[in-house]
C-alpha cells in the first residue's frame, strides 16, 4: 500500500509521488486501519424476489440525494465514484460503496463513520453496529508507505435499530459517553462498555451537533444540540445527567446543523439560517433571533425523463470563533461548481469564498484548513489565504483498500514518529514548535479502511532536511522553534535534531560548529569517544559499547557511520591536499584540531555535571588528553580535585608505557602513594630516566616537605638527599620531628655535608647541628663546639674580607658607642640582643649579621656550658681576633680567668658595664662570672667577704680605667664609680685621691672627699651625743626614783620584816625597795 500527496505542483514520479518531497503540503495521510473485520454478515439477499427493499436514507426522506442518481428511471441506485483529473493511474473504478450485483449475495458491513479518542477507536457500520478498537500511535515516518499501526478489536455492540447505518458518532472521554446517531434515532452509550444510558434515546432526529467552543477530548460538560422533526432541542450533558435546557420550535426539517456558543447555523428544506439562542431563550419570535441567509437547493424534475432529481444534502460547519460556512451549488445534481461561503454569526461575509469543482461528499474544518472528500481524493484548502485555493490533494492509490468517501472530525489522537527513538519518558510532547508527536483530529473513511490526516511533526521535517544534507536549514528551523518559546532547549526532540546536525558537521570536519551543537544537544561524551579509536582502546571497559548508550538509534547509527577520526582526517587531508600543500602536515593539523575539540567538549561535560554515569570515562580521557598536550596544570588540577573520577590504574599504565614518568608520578601522588612518587623522582634526579616536565630538586623538596605525617619516609628521604644536595636537605630536615632527628645518623650526615664542596657549606652544618641540639640528639653536645666554630666563621665572614664588610663592623661599633654614651651601664650583650630583634635593614645590610652575632653570644652565654670553651677560644683567636672581642672575653671568663676577662673587656671591648658586672658583681645572674665553675663556691661566702670582693673590684676597675682608657672616658667612668662605690674606698681614700690626675675636675673626686669628711664629722658628733645620752639616762633614773619615793611615802621597817626573795630577816642589813611591786629585799638579793 502506498499513499501520495501533492499540491498540483512538481513532476509526478512513477510511484505517483512528487519528485520534490514526499510531503508537499500541511498534512500527511497514513493508514490507521486497513481491511477492518466488522463482524459477520448482517443481512443476506437471496434473490431479487425475496430481497428486502432497502429503506430510503434520511437524506432521501428529506428530499436530498447522496450523489449522482442512476440513469434508470424510477429506480434508486448508488452512483459510482468518478475519477477526477490527476487521479493515480491505478485507481479502482469500481466503488465498494455500491451494491456490486443484483444477484443473491451477502451484503458486507461498511464503515460509515468513525470516532477516535486517544487510543480508543469507535467505528459505526452500515448495519447499525458500533465496533470498539484500541489502536497504537500512528507512525508518520517510514517513507511514503508508512506502516499500519497495531489495533485490536475490543468489543462490538448492535444498536438494535433495524440494521440502519450509523450516521454520526461523537465521543466525550472525560464524561465516558458516546453519542450515536443511527437512522433517525440518537442514543447515548456509556464508555467503555458501550451500554445504552437509560432515558437517553431520542427518536425522530435528523441531525445533531455540540457546542464546538469546547474540545471533546477535555470537556467535562457539553451542550448537545438535537434537530428533531418539529423542534431543535438543547441538552446539557454533565456526568450521568442529560437535561433538556432549551427547545426551539421549527417549521421545516433540518438537514445540517452546527453550533458555536449562542449561535446555531442550520440548513433546512428551505434555507440556510442562523439562530441566536440567547434571544430565543427570552422570546421565540424576538427580532433578529432567526436570520435567513440563502435558500437551499430544491428537488427538480427532469423534463425529458420526468424523474425527480434530488440535490446533494446541505452542509454547514463551524470554521472559527463565531464563523460558519455553508455549501451551495449552481446545479441541483452537485456536478457543477460548488461554493463554500463563510459568514459571521451576523450573516456577514467577511472572508473569501471557497470554490470546489464539484459538491464534496464530506467536509470538516481543522483550523486553519478545510478538508473535503471527493471521489478519489481528499483536498485541503487554506482558509487563511485571500483566494482560499487548493493547498494539497491527497490520494489513496491502493485499490484493495478503497478510496476515502468521507472525512470525520475525531476527538483527538496521537500521531508521530519513532524515527529518532527519543528517550523521553511519560506523555509525549505535543508542542507544535518542535515535536515528534502531533495531535490529529481528522480521519478519512473508506469502505473498510481508515486513514489519518495529520500535520507533519516539526521533528520529521528537520530530520528530512538533515537526511538531505541541508544542515544549516535544519539548525535554523530548530533555532526558530526555540525562539518561539514553545519548546525548551532541553527537550528530547531539540537535542536530537541539534545532535544529528552536529554529527554531520563533524563528518565534514567543521569541528567548531560541531562542538557548539554537541554542547547545545548534550551529546553523551562516550559516544564521541568512540569516534576516537585510540582513546576508545585506551579506556577499554570503562567505555560502554555505542549500542548500549541511552541515545536514539538513528543518532547512534549516524555516529557509527562516521568511522574514526583517523579515517575522517585521512580522507579530508587527501581531498584538501594539492597546490603544493603537504598532505601529511595537513593531516597532523586536522588531527590536532580534532583532539582539541574532544578536550574542550569533555571539559564542558565535566563542568555541566550532566553525565554523571560517564564521569569516570570522561575524567580518564581528559587525563590522557592533558598528558598528550603537556597541560601539566590542568592535569594536576583534574587528578587532585575532590570530585575527580580518573581511573588511575588505566592512566598510570598509559603513562608508564609511553614513558611519561612525571605524569605517572602525579597520578601516584593523587592516589596518596608517596613512596612510588619519590621512587620515580629519585630516578629522574639521579639521571636514570628523563622527563623535561619534572621541576627538579625544588619540586622534589617541596613535596617531601609535605610528608610530615609520614616520618619514616621523610627520614629516609633526608638520608638519601643529604648525600646528593646538602643545601636542599635542610628543608627536609626542618620537617623531621624531634623523635626522628634523635634517630638520625648524625655522624654520617655531617660527613656527607663536609665532603660536599658547596657554597654555604657551614650553613648546612650549622642547620644540622642546631636541629640536633634542639631535638636532644645524643651527639648534640659533641657537635655544639663545632657549631660555635661555624658561627665564629660566619660572623667573621660578615665583618671582614673586604672594605664594605669592614665598614659594616665599624658601623656596628659606632652604634654601640652612641648607645653607651647615653647609658654607661649598657652592656654589649643587651644592646645587640635588642638590635637583633629590630625589624629593619640599614643601607649596609648588617641586620642579618647582627642577628647571627647575637645568636652566637646567646649560645656562648647559655648555661650549663656544654661546649669546649678552650677549643672555641682557639677558633676565635685564629679566625676572628679583631672582630669577636666580647665573645673572646666570655670564653676567657668561662675558663675561670675573670680578672683577665675584665681587663680584656676594658682594653679591647671597651664594654665597661660588662667588666663592672664581672669584677664587682660576680654573684649576679647576668655576670659573666656565672659561666665559670668556681662561681658556685663564691656564692657560699658571707656578706663581709662579698663586700671585700666588691671593694677589690672597684679598686681594680679604677686602676684599669686610669691606665687603659682615654682621658675623657676614664674621667666619666671614675666619676661614676666614685659616685656609686665611694663607701668601698674610705680606707684607701687618700691613695685614690692621690691617683686622680690633677687636671680632672674636682667634681670627680667630690663624692669620695665628701664621704670622708662626713665620716670624720660623724665620729666627733657621735662621741658628743653618746656623752649627752649617758648623762640624760642617769638624770632620768634619779628623777624616776624621786617620783617613786614621793608617791609611795615613807618606808617603815621593823626587825620582823623578811626579804621578799630569800625570806630571811632583814635585821640591820641594807635593803632596797623594788619599784612597782613595792617588795623589800636585801641589797644582795635585789
Amino acid at each position: 500500500m502506498s499513499m501520495s500527496a501533492g499540491a498540483g505542483k512538481g513532476k509526478e514520479r512513477e510511484d505517483g509521488g512528487s519528485d520534490e518531497d514526499d510531503i508537499a503540503g500541511p498534512y500527511i495521510m497514513r493508514p490507521l486501519a486497513i481491511g477492518l473485520q466488522l463482524g459477520p454478515e448482517e443481512a443476506l439477499v437471496k434473490g431479487n424476489t425475496s430481497a428486502k427493499t432497502r429503506r430510503p436514507s434520511l437524506s432521501q426522506r428529506l428530499g436530498f440525494g447522496s450523489g449522482k442518481e442512476s440513469a434508470k428511471g424510477g429506480e434508486e441506485g448508488v452512483s459510482k465514484d468518478a475519477s477526477p483529473a490527476g487521479d493515480p493511474p491505478d485507481a479502482n473504478d469500481n466503488d465498494r460503496d455500491s451494491v456490486r450485483s443484483s444477484s443473491p449475495m451477502a451484503i458486507s458491513a461498511k464503515v460509515e463513520c468513525v470516532e477516535v479518542a486517544g487510543s480508543d477507536m469507535y467505528v459505526g457500520t452500515s448495519h447499525g453496529h458500533i465496533v470498539h478498537y484500541t489502536v497504537a500511535m500512528v507512525e508518520l515516518d517510514g517513507g511514503r508507505s508508512g506502516a499500519t499501526p497495531e489495533y485490536f478489536r475490543v468489543s462490538s455492540v448492535d444498536l438494535k435499530l433495524g440494521g440502519k447505518r450509523v450516521e454520526q458518532v461523537l465521543a466525550f472521554p472525560v464524561l465516558n459517553r458516546l453519542v450515536v446517531l443511527c437512522g433517525s434515532t440518537a442514543q447515548v452509550l456509556s464508555l467503555p462498555d458501550l451500554r445504552p444510558v437509560p432515558g437517553t434515546m431520542m427518536k425522530g432526529v435528523s441531525c445533531l451537533t455540540y457546542d464546538e467552543r469546547l474540545q471533546r477530548s477535555a470537556a467535562a460538560a457539553v451542550i448537545l444540540c438535537v434537530a428533531r422533526v418539529r423542534s431543535i432541542q438543547l441538552y446539557r450533558m454533565a456526568g450521568a445527567e442529560l437535561r433538556l435546557e432549551l427547545e426551539v420550535p421549527i417549521t421545516c426539517s433540518v438537514a445540517s446543523i452546527c453550533q458555536y456558543g449562542q449561535y446555531l447555523c442550520v440548513a433546512d428544506t428551505e434555507a440556510y439560517k442562523i439562530l441566536d439562542l440567547a434571544k430565543l431563550r427570552t422570546a421565540p419570535s424576538a427580532e433578529g433571533a432567526r436570520l435567513e441567509l440563502f435558500p437551499t437547493q430544491q428537488p427538480r424534475t427532469d423534463p425529458d425523463s420526468g424523474r425527480v432529481i434530488r440535490p446533494p444534502r446541505p452542509r454547514t460547519l463551524v470554521v472559527g470563533p463565531g464563523e460558519f460556512m455553508f455549501l451551495t451549488s449552481s446545479a441541483s445534481d452537485g456536478d457543477a461548481t460548488t461554493l463554500g461561503v463563510i459568514v459571521t454569526a451576523l450573516g456577514e461575509a467577511q472572508r473569501g469564498t471557497l470554490q470546489f469543482a464539484s459538491y464534496p461528499k464530506s467536509v470538516v474544518y481543522d483550523a486553519p484548513f478545510l478538508i473535503a472528500a471527493f471521489a478519489g481524493s481528499v483536498d485541503v484548502y487554506d482558509t487563511r489565504q485571500p483566494e482560499q485555493t487548493l493547498a494539497q490533494r491527497l490520494f489513496v492509490d491502493t485499490p484493495d483498500a478503497g478510496r476515502p468517501r468521507r472525512v470525520c472530525a475525531a476527538a483527538g489522537f496521537l500521531a508521530g514518529t519513532r524515527l529518532a527513538q527519543l528517550d523521553s519518558e511519560g506523555e509525549p510532547s505535543l508542542s507544535r514548535a518542535l515535536s515528534a508527536v502531533v495531535r490529529a483530529s481528522v480521519v478519512a473513511v473508506s469502505q473498510d479502511s481508515l486513514y489519518v490526516l495529520a500535520d507533519e511533526p516539526p521533528l520529521l521535517l528537520v530530520s528530512r532536511m538533515l537526511r538531505a544534507g541541508r544542515v544549516e536549514e535544519a539548525v535554523a528551523a530548530v533555532d526558530a522553534a526555540l525562539a518561539s518559546g514553545d519548546v525548551s532547549q532541553a527537550s528530547a526532540e531539540a537535542r536530537y535534531c541539534v545532535l544529528m546536525a552536529g554529527v554531520q558537521y563533524f563528518a565534514r570536519l567543521l569541528l567548531d560548529d560541531a562542538l557548539q551543537l554537541f554542547r547545545r544537544g548534550s551529546l553523551d561524551p562516550r559516544a564521541l569517544l568512540h569516534v576516537y579509536s585510540d582513546y576508545a582502546a585506551y579506556l577499554g571497559p570503562l567505555l560502554e559499547p555505542l549500542e548500549r548508550l541511552p541515545m536514539p538509534a538513528t543518532l547512534c547509527a549516524a555516529i557509527r557511520d562516521l568511522g574514526t577520526v583517523s579515517q575522517l582526517v585521512g580522507s579530508s587531508a587527501a581531498d584538501m591536499a594539492g597546490n603544493g600543500c603537504d598532505q601529511e602536515a595537513l593531516a597532523e593539523a586536522l588531527a590536532a584540531n580534532a583532539l582539541e575539540v574532544l578536550e574542550r567538549y569533555l571539559e564542558h561535560v565535566r563542568l555541566s555535571e550532566e553525565f554523571d554515569v560517564a564521569r569516570t570515562a570522561v575524567d580518564t580521557a581528559l587525563a590522557r588528553l592533558y598528558a598528550d598536550h603537556d597541560h601539566v596544570e590542568k592535569f594536576t588540577a583534574l587528578i587532585g580535585s575532590r570530585d575527580s573520577r580518573v581511573d588511575s590504574s588505566v592512566a598510570i599504565a598509559f603513562c608508564r608505557n609511553t614513558k611519561r614518568h612525571y605524569y605517572e608520578s602525579l597520578l601516584h601522588r593523587a592516589r596518596g602513594e608517596p613512596r612510588q612518587v619519590l621512587g620515580i623522582w629519585r630516578r629522574l634526579l639521579s639521571g636514570e630516566c628523563e622527563d623535561a616536565r619534572f621541576g627538579g630538586m625544588p619540586e622534589y623538596v617541596a613535596y617531601v616537605g609535605t610528608l610530615t605525617e609520614q616520618q619514616d619516609i621523610l627520614l629516609a628521604e633526608y638520608a638519601w638527599l643529604v648525600d646528593i644536595d646538602a643545601a636542599a636537605s635542610l628543608r627536609v630536615l626542618a620537617g623531621l620531628t624531634d623523635v626522628s632527628v634523635a634517630a638520625l645518623d648524625a655522624d654520617r650526615a655531617m660527613a656527607s655535608i663536609q665532603s660536599q664542596k658547596v657554597e654555604g657549606g657551614d650553613g648546612a652544618q650549622r642547620a644540622l647541628i642546631e636541629r640536633l641540639i634542639s631535638a636532644g640528639h645524643p651527639r648534640a653536645s659533641h657537635y655544639l663546639t663545632y657549631l660555635l666554630n661555624v658561627y665564629v666563621r660566619q660572623v667573621r665572614d660578615c665583618y671582614s674580607g673586604d672594605e664594605e664588610r669592614h665598614r659594616r663592623l665599624l658601623a656596628l661599633e659606632e652604634r654601640f658607642r652612641c648607645a653607651q654614651a647615653e647609658d654607661l651601664r649598657l652592656t654589649f650583650r643587651v644592646w645587640i640582643a635588642k638590635a637583633a630583634a629590630e625589624d629593619k635593614s640599614d643601607a649596609l645590610g648588617s641586620q642579618s649579621a647582627i642577628r647571627l652575632r647575637a645568636q652566637l653570644i646567646a649560645m656562648l652565654g647559655a648555661r650549663p656550658i656544654a661546649y669546649d670553651a678552650a677549643a672555641v677560644l682557639d677558633c676565635v683567636e685564629r679566625e676572628a681576633p679583631a672582630v669577636l672581642h666580647l665573645e673572646k672575653a666570655m670564653l676567657i671568663a668561662t675558663l675561670g680567668h675573670a680578672s683577665d676577662a675584665g681587663e680584656f673587656l676594658v682594653t679591647a671591648c671597651q664594654d665597661y658595664a660588662e667588666a663592672e658586672l664581672l669584677l664587682m658583681r660576680p654573684y649576679a645572674p647576668e655576670s659573666l662570672a656565672q659561666l665559670a665553675n668556681v662561681v658556685g663556691a663564691r656564692r657560699t661566702r658571707g656578706p663581709q667577704q662579698a663586700k671585700e670582693e666588691e671593694t677589690e673590684g672597684v679598686r681594680h676597675l679604677l686602676r684599669l680605667y686610669m691606665a687603659h682608657v682615654d682621658d675623657e672616658m676614664a674621667a666619666r667612668l671614675v666619676a661614676d664609680l666614685l659616685h656609686r662605690y665611694s663607701e668601698c674606698l674610705c680606707d684607701d681614700a687618700g691613695a685614690v685621691l692621690v691617683s686622680i690626675p690633677e687636671h680632672w675636675p674636682y667634681a670627680i673626686a667630690e663624692p669620695l672627699v665628701s664621704r670622708q669628711l662626713a665620716r670624720l664629722a660623724h665620729r666627733e658628733r657621735s662621741s658628743s651625743i653618746e656623752r649627752g645620752l649617758r648623762q640624760s639616762l642617769t638624770l632620768a633614773e634619779q628623777l624616776r626614783a624621786i617620783d617613786e619615793h614621793r608617791d609611795a611615802g615613807p618606808i617603815v621597817l621593823d626587825y620582823s620584816q623578811a626579804c621578799a626573795k630569800c625570806h630571811k630577816l632583814l635585821g640591820s642589813s641594807a635593803f632596797v625597795l623594788v619599784p612597782g611591786s613595792r617588795e623589800i629585799r636585801h641589797v644582795s638579793c635585789g
